[in-house]
């Protein structure tokens, strides 16, 4: 293997160091949460990555997530994300001078924890 190559692991290896069981790493790989590579003689073979991906998996399990909840976590972006999207096109929208699609930048479900915070900066300014 050279200097560049990724390190990839036998199954076995891989149980050793998530401590998961063959049928559950294989059980995850059956649900797409990851996907290793394959031998010439089809073998799985798992990097790096693929050993942190069952680490995250089996911690946010063990942390009460459904396997469903587990996937949306892995494959869906944070709303955060989702929000800073939406602001950023809403402001490109309006540099090329069209009409705002919202009275602000934030989107409309998030201005009641926008208010929140505003009241407790104000109360917090006011007690000082």
């Amino acid at each position: 293997m050279r200097d560049s190559e990724p390190a990839l692991f036998p199954i076995g290896e891989v149980k050793a160091r998530t401590g998961l069981t063959e049928r559950r790493i294989r059980y995850y790989e059956s649900l797409h949460l990851l996907s290793p590579r394959r031998s010439e003689g089809n073998q799985r073979l798992y990097s790096q990555r693929d050993v942190e991906r069952l680490l995250e998996i089996k911690r946010l399990l063990e942390s009460g997530l459904t396997l469903k909840a587990v996937r949306a976590r892995l494959y869906e972006p944070p709303e955060e994300v989702e929000r800073d999207a939406e602001s950023y096109f809403e402001g490109k929208r309006i540099a090329h001078g069209e009409r705002p699609r919202h009275a602000s930048l934030y989107p409309l479900k998030d201005r009641a924890s926008i208010m929140r915070r505003l009241v407790r900066d104000q109360d917090r300014e006011e007690t000082d």
